[in-house]
């Protein structure tokens, strides 16, 4: 049986991995997004569920960047055909805190949840084996479901992508194309009724959608026509009338029954689409003339890529499922210019606060790497290690006027001030057990208090 809501968490010396650290030094490692290197991750989030019988591999996550609230979808293994899905599946979401990695809460859903989208205060999720859209309510954990019926009343199998749209209306796909008996495979929610507003019939199957600025849905289709030898497509939909405006197909193999498997809206009036089976390329395209953009190809050539995200420096990076990697790709000259190991079977992925997390399905943990411009508050030296030499590096910045190179990192109370209270704040932490230096840390990441302050070695 697994665990009451109020005996979910493991010991805490068990929820964070910190992969490079000891007593007093923390050891980081920080890579230019400018240089074409592999990085190891930084930092681990336990994703295990006490009491459980099957493992965790995590599926989702997605983190709040006003609150720092990070949200995970534990989805198990896939139950084998005619056997009961709780025998492998997972039925869990799980809270952490993006800053100190830290677990907070777990909520209990349908079994082998999947997409997650933040709307109205609530977190929605969509879980594989149930025709439902689960609503939890963040402020007191509770959690109800909403019936996923077409048109007819026949449920809708394989719920799947999640959008929110410009009434606040809660967009729902379905990646089963016609094998629920209906190709009734996307349909709209009003959150407060839970009614269904619209049903669109798209045969084939949705894992992502986007809401578009022009008032159109981007909807990208895997196996078109419930024809499994058929390229996938991409369709924009009148919302209110299911009208299918325009398509554009994508020239993918399709031995491998390709599917889009992701879709980011990069905010320049482009998207980029990832393919699950049958092509390595990166897929963006032109959302005003709606044609191909550009394509970019993933160095390795896997052919399964699982999740696109934009960075904050003009580059996304790209989650390559068997090659157990992420690699992040210049998004104006499609050169690769670092890759992320230390995966197995890298799902979804989240930046946020100056850190990569990415969902290890093949495991039970997050990763979290470095993003770019990171830093570790208090390692004023840059040389990766939080030691004496920092304190009296910042002590000879403030009284003899040396230079250092990363001002953020001295700010050890991130107070947006460099005073005599910040290295006396280090050497308390150093050696009597004061008060730690502030976020980022022990891990690093981005300053996200707006200062005068900053850290050009960060991004060197």
């Amino acid at each position: 049986m697994l665990p009451r809501l109020n005996q979910r968490f493991l010991a805490p010396a068990t929820r964070v991995r910190w992969l490079s650290r000891c007593s007093v030094l923390f050891v980081w490692l920080l890579l230019s997004p400018s240089v074409n290197l592999a990085q190891s991750p930084v930092a681990a989030i336990d994703t295990a569920i006490a009491g459980s019988l099957v493992d965790s591999h995590p599926y989702s996550v997605i983190i709040d960047e006003v609150t720092m609230l990070g949200y995970a979808t534990i989805c198990g293994d896939v139950a084998p055909f005619g056997d009961p899905a709780e025998k492998y599946s997972n039925n869990k979401v799980i809270e952490f805190d993006a800053r100190t990695l830290n677990v907070l809460r777990v909520f209990t859903v349908g079994y082998f949840p999947t997409e997650m989208i933040l709307a109205h205060g609530d977190l929605w999720v969509t879980c594989s084996t149930a025709s439902l859209l689960f609503r939890i309510d963040l402020d007191d954990g509770s959690s109800e479901s909403i019936p996923l019926c077409d048109s007819t009343g026949a449920p809708i199998s394989f719920p799947s992508g999640l959008e929110l749209g410009p009434d606040g209306e809660i967009y729902v796909a379905s990646n089963g194309g016609s094998f629920d008996g209906s190709d009734e495979n996307l349909v709209s929610i009003d959150p407060v009724s839970h009614q269904i507003l619209h049903h669109y019939s798209i045969s084939g199957g949705i894992s992502a959608i986007a809401y578009l600025e022009d008032d159109t849905l981007l909807v990208p289709v895997g196996f078109p026509g419930d024809d499994f030898t058929a390229a996938p497509v991409l369709y924009w939909i009148d919302p209110q009338s299911g009208e299918v405006l325009s398509e554009l197909q994508l020239d993918v193999d399709t031995s491998d029954f390709p599917a889009p498997s992701d879709l980011e809206i990069v905010g320049d009036g482009t998207a980029l689409v990832t393919i699950f089976g049958g092509s390595s390329d990166v897929y963006r395209v032109d959302l005003s003339t709606r044609s191909i953009d550009s394509i970019y190809a993933i160095p390795g050539g896997d052919t399964v890529q699982t999740s696109v995200v934009v960075d904050t420096d003009y580059s996304f990076i790209v989650s390559e499922f068997f090659s157990n990697r992420l690699s992040r790709i210049d998004l104006v000259s499609g050169e690769l210019l670092q890759t992320f190991e230390g995966g197995n079977l890298p799902n979804r992925i989240a930046v946020a606060g100056g850190r990569i997390f990415t969902c290890q399905q093949g495991a039970e943990v997050i990763s979290v790497h470095a993003g770019s411009g990171s830093f570790l508050r208090g390692d004023v030296h840059f040389d990766q290690i939080i030691d004496l030499a920092d304190p009296i590096a910042l002590l000879s910045y403030l009284f003899f006027g040396l230079e250092i190179s990363c001002l953020d990192a001295g700010d050890i109370s991130d107070d947006g001030v460099l005073d005599i209270g910040d290295p006396v704040q280090l050497l308390t932490y150093l050696f009597s057990g004061g008060p730690a230096p502030a976020y980022p840390f022990p891990v690093v990441g981005i300053d996200m208090t707006d200062d005068a302050l900053d850290c050009w070695r960060a991004d060197e």
